[in-house]
Parts: C-alpha cells; structure tokens; sequence
C-alpha cells in the first residue's frame, strides 16, 4: 500500500498548443500574433490598426467572423483574414 501511495507520478505539465490560424481560436481565447500570411494590402491596413507581429489579442465573439480586442481597441475581421493570421494561443 505505502509503495502505491509513493509510488504516484507527478501530474504531467500541460502540452503547450502549437500555432494555429486566428480563425481556430475560441471566443475567450488570448493569442500573440505570430504571422500575417495575407495579402501586402491587408497586412499594411491591420498594422495600422495595431495587429502585427507580436501583439497581443483576445477573441470576444467568433460566430460571424472575429471580434477581436486589440490594445483596448476592438477590431471586426472576416473568416477569410483571419484564416491567414498565424498566432500562438496564450493559457489564461
């Protein structure tokens, strides 16, 4: 009995989530953009809107497209975009 009770492994770390496009995120989820493999023109248009390559950005509805926070903005894209956005999913 005291050898089953010592002999328990420790619970494994968590499997941390590789890249995915932004369109796979769920509402809820925070994510840091890693690349933008959409057209030149689009890709110009959301660094001014503050989505580029390394920013931080939270998924507040995916039903319709994606709703996403954006340095306290809130920015509207389409599945079609957010499919070419590469980000890396955040825990928490």
């Amino acid at each position: 009995m005291l050898k089953r009770l010592f002999a328990k492994k420790a619970p494994a770390a968590p499997a941390r989530c590789a890249e995915c496009p932004l369109a796979a995120c769920a509402t809820g989820a925070r994510a840091a953009v890693l690349r933008m493999d959409c057209p030149m023109d689009d890709a110009h248009r959301l660094r001014g809107m503050g989505l580029f390559e390394g920013s931080c950005v939270q998924v507040i509805d995916s039903r319709n497209g994606m709703l996403l926070e954006v340095k306290g903005a809130r920015l509207a894209l389409g599945q079609a975009l957010a499919r070419t956005i590469r980000v890396l999913p955040l825990a928490g």
